[in-house]
């Protein structure tokens, strides 16, 4: 009885000691698969990337990727969703003790300018934007964080409120980076400004403050192009 006791413990043991080694496997082959999308995209483009380029540089079979993604889009609606989790906690990092004003352009303007300074970064944004999957994942939490915000100077605002407000701005940055990608940078200097401008003024922030935060956003956003581009290279935001 004891010796069956104790066998059955040990099975009982290996099994599960088999089971953690198989989910450290599988969580190793998804950081790597999406490690080296991140890398392909950024060198070849979304579009020009393809899922056999991927698993032939992972060096797995199509069954293994598609074990754990979908597809493509899949693979990089994970990237975008880490690199935006990275974004914001770097854009909030730097305007510690600011207003919510100046926490919302600096957000704002660090995404604007990093699109303008580099050509594939801004075509992997145009990408992530114009995806109906991660709009989806990116729209509820840009609508909570803007709530966050400006709650407190708009307390009659509904949910509906939120959302036209957060898919209007939204749609600024789209134009923004489709003339960028398609027509080339040297626009951001006269776009930016009324972007920031215009966004905050559909919340109903002063006038003042939005002068004083758009000032403060752009002058730190141009102190932190390098530290931005290395770490969404190392990443890829929405």
């Amino acid at each position: 009885m004891c010796d069956q006791n104790r066998n059955a413990c040990g099975n009982r043991l290996r099994q599960e000691w088999m089971g953690m080694k198989r989910t450290e496997k599988s969580q190793d082959l998804v950081k790597t698969i999406i490690e080296t999308s991140r890398d392909l995209f950024l060198t070849l483009g979304y579009r020009k990337t393809t899922v056999r380029q991927i698993i032939d540089r992972v060096g797995i079979n199509t069954g293994s990727l598609y074990h754990h993604f979908r597809d493509k889009e899949d693979i990089f609606l994970h990237i975008t969703r880490t690199t935006y989790n990275d974004f914001i906690a770097f854009a909030d990092s730097l305007a510690e003790g600011e207003n919510s004003a100046v926490k919302y352009a600096l957000t704002r303007a660090l995404e604007l300018r990093l699109i303008e300074n580099h050509d594939r970064i801004a075509e992997l944004y145009l990408e992530a934007y114009s995806s109906p999957r991660i709009t989806a994942m990116i729209h509820p939490v840009n609508m909570a964080r803007n709530k966050a915000f400006f709650h407190t100077i708009n307390p009659g605002f509904t949910d509906d409120d939120y959302a036209n407000r957060t898919m209007a701005k939204r749609g600024m940055r789209l134009i923004f980076i489709a003339e960028r990608v398609h027509e080339g940078p040297g626009r951001f200097d006269i776009r930016c400004p009324f972007i920031l401008e215009t966004s905050l003024t559909l919340f109903n922030v002063p006038m003042a403050t939005i002068r004083d935060a758009v000032d403060k956003a752009l002058e730190i956003s141009k102190k932190q192009i390098g530290d931005m581009k290395r770490m969404t290279e190392a990443g890829t935001a929405t």
